[in-house]
């Protein structure tokens, strides 16, 4: 998983008997860099193995919401087409 990838935070409430259900949290797009500074924030703010978590990639593209400071281009090469996030300076 790279940096200019795409990735949203998946986290799982822990009770003491280790039962884990997942947290209903809003959606939200990072780049993979912001999503583990986010993930480590947000795990740091609970108790010790009440909250676990991780970033899981996804194709923004697919989801059709990217990051900020991203855009999606797209290259075709023949028959085979290619999505790519890249990223870019803001206007």
């Amino acid at each position: 998983m790279g940096p200019e990838a795409s990735a949203i935070m998946v986290l799982l409430s822990c009770s003491p008997e280790w039962a884990c259900r997942p947290l209903e949290i809003a959606r939200q797009i990072y780049s993979v860099d912001k999503c583990r500074a986010a993930l480590a924030d947000r795990l740091a703010k609970s108790p010790v193995g009440e909250i676990i978590g991780q970033c899981r990639e996804v194709d923004a593209t697919f989801t059709d919401s990217l990051p900020p400071g991203y855009s999606a281009l797209t290259i075709t090469r023949g028959t085979k087409t290619t999505n790519y996030l890249v990223p870019h300076e803001a206007d």
